[in-house]
């Protein structure tokens, strides 16, 4: 089978493979359902789907803005004047 053949056939691939429920009971996102959720919030409103995710963290200081986003030179600015360590 060729290599294209193989990217054509799993492009469209419909079938969904569910993770065993002992997976799933640990894993941070439970269900389809809840990620779906969770992503629709986040295309909405993302400024406040991020700022809320963001408040799980301890911040040294708290951020001044979400997000910036330079069309111009394709930048996004993440979080300006806040302080974190992530390491």
């Amino acid at each position: 089978m060729s290599k294209e053949k193989t990217i054509t056939s799993m492009s469209h691939e419909k079938r969904k493979i569910p993770p065993p429920k002992e997976f799933s009971k640990k894993a941070y996102i439970k269900s389809e359902k809840e990620y779906k959720k969770l992503y629709e919030e986040s295309i909405k409103d993302p400024a406040k789907f991020w700022a809320k995710k963001a408040d799980e963290l301890y911040w040294f200081k708290k951020w001044n803005s979400i997000f910036k986003w330079d069309k111009k030179n394709a930048k996004f600015t993440w979080f300006k004047g806040g302080k974190i360590n992530l390491s």
